[in-house]
């Protein structure tokens, strides 16, 4: 990042005037002093103007020269020639101090900005996010042609590194005189990537040689992408993993990290370049432990030497000191290590003392005089833990007490306790250990009042209050204080006040008291408006599909908000055509109260194919899991353990191809085909999404899928799915969503080895007709909510007159909400009602019936097990009696009502450990009836326990059915991932 350290500005009249420092008194002659950089070197002169001016007649007027030492008197001569010969509005000088010297600019006003980078050529080959790093050019930057040639031969280095050698990068610039916008174009040749020619290695002997060669050609660098060898194509990063692999060649011998020296050695002729790579293996590292055993993995991890390659000082102290944590963590309290460092010319020996002492146990972690926070509060703060389980010994070290110190001192200071002392206290009882933090509260800051003003007075409290910490009442802190702060200075910036700024003028009430009186005093600066929207980039994609999209949040003449500026870039991103997408506003004139909005787009490649293929075999044994079958549509059927299938296995090739167009007609709108092919599955997609159906604010979906499968035994599958739909986000925060569509679906089964297991009307159905759905969900965590709510509504209508195989209607509606009763409990409630109706003397075909039981329902019934049954006769053979079991085969019903509520809550046992308790109720009816709902209502109590990962919460829950049924046991036990509802 380059900063100004100062700037003279020479107006057309003579005025002068030190930007960053106050402004002087248009009538003085005063002129800023240079002393602090007389005689610094200069790095480089560079010139920034409006493109077409002659830029070699306004260097010929400048007497400040690269590489001489600068002088202020030469700067403002070179200031007012540039003045008497040139028409400029204004003419800036900024020095700007780098690593060279010093580099002097020359802004020539009006001066333009750097738009939009492009690399044509390039971008079909690497991503355009790097290529845009690599350029070093920021966007909105002050647009100067000097920078021009470095960073083309920065681009071309890039593409040599990468392979390219015969590349070359040639500059030019689009102008946009209106908007004072230069576009930059690398204009890139890459030509043919080299390939890898002879692998040469030097400063090894003759053994390692041959080895790291066998190394570089090895198996195991094949899979890892590290292998080098003659004829591949020529990449950096597969020359960088080699270069790991050799790394890894020396560290079992013990050695520091070796020096490597490359350089690839190119030759035009054959396109071809040699891998050259001269290696210094360095020091044997031979690091002892004396006085404790530790695993050679580990002490390379708690050793820092290892990680870094070389070795200092510092780096012997902090493995002394990480050995010191580890061995106290397993529970040797009183662990000290001392460190002995002998330094040959081939060998550095570190030799690690350890005296372990005696083990100790962590019997007790105690908190005395908290009154504020309670003792599961404290614990969850600290890294130190008691042992828990019969065989544990706690959790203890230095290091962790000190952090567990300075956690609880912050967690009290947030709160208004500024003067909170702890002390530790370590008391030992033989082998036991209590560690007990003894807490001096002291006196608790509060806000007595706060007061918030910007430039036109006082602002409400209330209008702001919802997220502010520090009201009346509440804990004092600088914590709270920096959170304020954020919070309204967003509220401005969202509001078009980008330049806003606030000041905190914090009292106490009395001189010595621990109330005080607030006060945010807001300067907004100036509002700033949007001008119009400035579309850069697009190429296919339509002008006005674009602006469309962005403009949804950007209307002009409405304050610049931040926000809305972000929100505007992800639905460019979300679009899916867009390689990369920037949306920000131009403040390029200073002052003005409107600006321009910059949408920055780079389109992604409009036609992708993936083609994959090998060999499968296929076990067509017909149970999945062992001992059910899953029909199409239709929930898994437990089988017994009687009926058994041929454990045939088919053995043949698979292969499948995707092909998608993106961004047809210029409005985000993807096709997608593909096929999978094997010799038991054959199934083929098609699908086309818009987005913005015809520029509204509703997307769609149209869809068509075809499959053949006959991978399990027991039947052989037809299957076909068309669908269309469209939906559309009912709010801004995206909480409410509203579905349309029509369904057609075909189901055909044959070949079913089981009479009776499908009924004959439910071996060929046809479902066809529209549907609906509404979703809210203002859940805070969908898959473990603690507070919000979730709501969904489903109808669908099928009709002969369609083509459906029956007239029903099918409605499902559902909702759950959490409340948090305490900070460490939350009630959980889950209501569901279905209805499915015929009409017409039709039917309801079986995969549109309800069905319930198991883990996420009815929890005191094995899966689908609630409800109406029929039984069937299954058999392995039906001429051998033996072979036969009688199963019960659920078959739905038409009315669903499910009443869930669980109580969650954690357990301090073990961190992300958790329990809850909860009652089921419910069941699926076969007719909608008020005395069968009635009399067939069931209920289920349990407990469960629950762990959680960064996926969700394991969980555990053992149900008991307060009404069991007969042939089904009462207790029933779930082992899934997220919670129930």
């Amino acid at each position: 990042m380059l900063v100004a350290v100062t700037v003279l500005v020479v107006q057309m009249a003579g005025t002068m005037l030190a930007l960053g420092q106050e402004p002087v008194d248009r009538s003085s002659t005063r002129e800023p002093s240079y002393e602090e950089f007389e005689g610094r070197t200069i790095s480089a002169v560079e010139i920034a103007m409006a493109p077409g001016q002659d830029e070699d007649r306004v260097r010929a007027l400048i007497l400040l020269k690269p590489g001489e030492a600068f002088s202020g008197e030469k700067l403002r001569n070179s200031v007012a020639s540039i003045q008497q010969n040139e028409n400029v509005d204004q003419i800036q000088a900024s020095l700007e101090p780098d690593e060279k010297g010093l580099k002097v600019v020359f802004l020539l006003q009006p001066v333009f900005h750097v738009g939009l980078i492009s690399f044509p050529g390039a971008t079909a080959r690497f991503r355009y996010t790097d290529l845009l790093q690599t350029s070093d050019i920021q966007l909105d930057a002050i647009y100067s042609p000097d920078y021009l040639p470095a960073r083309a031969a920065r681009m071309q280095t890039y593409f040599v590194k990468e392979g390219y050698f015969e590349a070359n990068v040639a500059t030019r610039t689009q102008t946009d005189a209106p908007h004072r916008l230069v576009n930059v174009i690398f204009n890139c040749n890459l030509g043919k990537r080299a390939k890898v020619g002879r692998i040469l290695i030097e400063g090894v002997s003759e053994e390692d040689d041959r080895n790291l060669h066998q190394t570089l050609s090895s198996p195991w660098a094949k899979v890892s992408g590290a292998s080098l060898k003659t004829g591949q194509k020529y990449s950096w990063k597969r020359t960088q993993k080699g270069m790991d692999r050799m790394r890894g060649y020396y560290r079992p011998s013990g050695r520091l990290a070796p020096k490597f020296d490359f350089q690839p050695r190119y030759d035009s002729d054959s396109n071809t370049a040699d891998l050259h790579f001269k290696i210094d293996p360095g020091q044997i590292l031979d690091v002892k432990i004396e006085g404790a055993k530790i695993w050679k993995r580990t002490l390379r991890k708690l050793v820092p030497i290892y990680q870094e390659g070389a070795a200092d000082q510092y780096l012997v102290d902090q493995g002394a000191r990480n050995l010191k944590n580890y061995f106290q963590s397993k529970s040797y309290f009183d662990a000290a290590v001392s460190a002995d460092t002998e330094n040959a010319a081939d060998r550095l020996t570190i030799t690690y003392r350890v005296d372990l002492g005696t083990k100790h146990k962590v019997s007790r972690v105690l908190f005395t005089n908290n009154k504020y926070f309670s003792d599961p509060e404290l614990q969850e703060r600290i890294s130190i833990n008691k042992a828990k389980f019969l065989f544990g010994r706690g959790k203890y070290s230095d290091s962790l007490l000190k952090k567990s110190t300075d956690s609880l001192v912050a967690m009290y200071r947030n709160e208004g306790f500024s003067s909170v002392k702890i002390v530790q206290q370590i008391a030992r009882d033989g082998k036991f250990v209590d560690v007990e933090f003894v807490i001096t509260e002291g006196p608790r800051d509060k806000v007595h009042s706060l007061e918030i003003a910007d430039s036109r007075g006082p602002v409400e409290v209330s209008f702001l209050g919802r997220s502010l910490r520090m009201l009346p009442g509440k804990p004092y802190s600088a914590h709270h204080l920096a959170e304020d702060r954020s919070q309204l200075l967003a509220r401005y910036l969202n509001r078009g006040y980008p330049n806003a700024t606030l000041e905190a003028n914090v009292r106490p009430t009395v001189e010595g008291a621990h109330e005080f009186d607030v006060k945010y005093e807001i300067k907004e600066g100036q509002l700033i408006k949007i001008q119009e929207l400035v579309l850069l980039g697009p190429e296919h994609s339509k002008p006005d599909f674009i602006e469309n999209v962005a403009g949804k949040e950007l209307h002009v003449g409405q304050p610049l908000s931040q926000q809305q500026l972000f929100e505007s870039e992800s639905a460019l991103y979300g679009l899916g055509i867009f390689d990369w997408a920037s949306v920000t506003g131009s403040d390029f004139a200073q002052g003005a109260s409107m600006e321009p909005v910059l949408v920055r787009v780079q389109e992604s490649k409009r036609s992708t194919l993936d083609l994959g293929g090998g060999i499968e075999v296929i076990p067509r044994s017909g149970n999945v899991p062992v001992g059910s079958v899953a029909l199409p549509g239709l929930p898994p059927i437990d089988l017994g353990d009687k009926f058994t299938v041929s454990q045939e296995s088919f053995f043949g090739p698979r292969g499948s191809l995707q092909y998608a167009r993106h961004d047809i007609r210029g409005r985000a709108e993807t096709a997608t085909i593909g096929f999978v092919m094997s010799r038991l599955d054959q199934r083929g997609t098609f699908t086309y999404a818009d987005p913005y159906l015809h520029g509204s604010r509703w997307s769609s979906l149209f869809s068509l899928t075809g499959e053949r499968t006959t991978e399990n035994s027991i039947y052989t599958a037809v299957l076909g799915t068309a669908s269309f739909q469209f939906e559309r986000q009912l709010n801004k925060k995206k909480t409410q969503k509203a579905v349309f569509g029509y369904l057609y679906q075909r189901t055909d089964l044959t070949d079913i080895l089981i009479p009776d297991l499908v009924l004959p009307q439910d071996e060929h159905v046809r479902v066809s007709g529209p549907q609906a759905q509404y979703l809210r969900d203002t859940r805070d965590r969908p898959l473990d909510a603690h507070h919000g709510q979730f709501q969904s509504v489903s109808f669908l209508w099928a009709s002969k007159s369609l083509s459906s195989s029956a007239d029903f209607m099918r409605f499902l509606a559902q909702t759950s909400f959490y409340k948090p009763v305490t900070s460490n409990l939350v009630w959980a409630n889950n209501f569901r009602v279905g209805i499915a109706i015929p009409f017409g003397n039709s039917l309801v075909p079986l995969s549109e019936s309800f069905f319930t039981g198991g883990a996420d329902s009815l929890r005191g019934f094995p899966i689908n097990g609630a409800g109406p049954q029929r039984p069937v006769q299954v058999c392995s053979n039906p001429q051998d009696p033996s072979t036969c079991s009688l199963i019960s085969v659920p078959v739905g019903g038409k009315l669903l009502a499910i009443v869930n509520s669980e109580v969650r809550f954690p357990l301090r046992i073990y961190k992300g450990l958790g329990a809850a308790v909860f009652y089921d109720g419910g069941n699926v009816y076969s007719a909608i009836n008020a005395r069968q709902f009635a009399d067939n209502y069931t209920n289920s109590v349990g407990i469960g326990l629950r762990y959680n990962t960064k996926v969700g919460p394991i969980r555990i829950d053992l149900g008991h059915n307060l009404k069991p049924i007969p042939g089904v046991k009462a207790t029933q036990y779930f082992i899934t991932l997220g919670q129930a509802f």
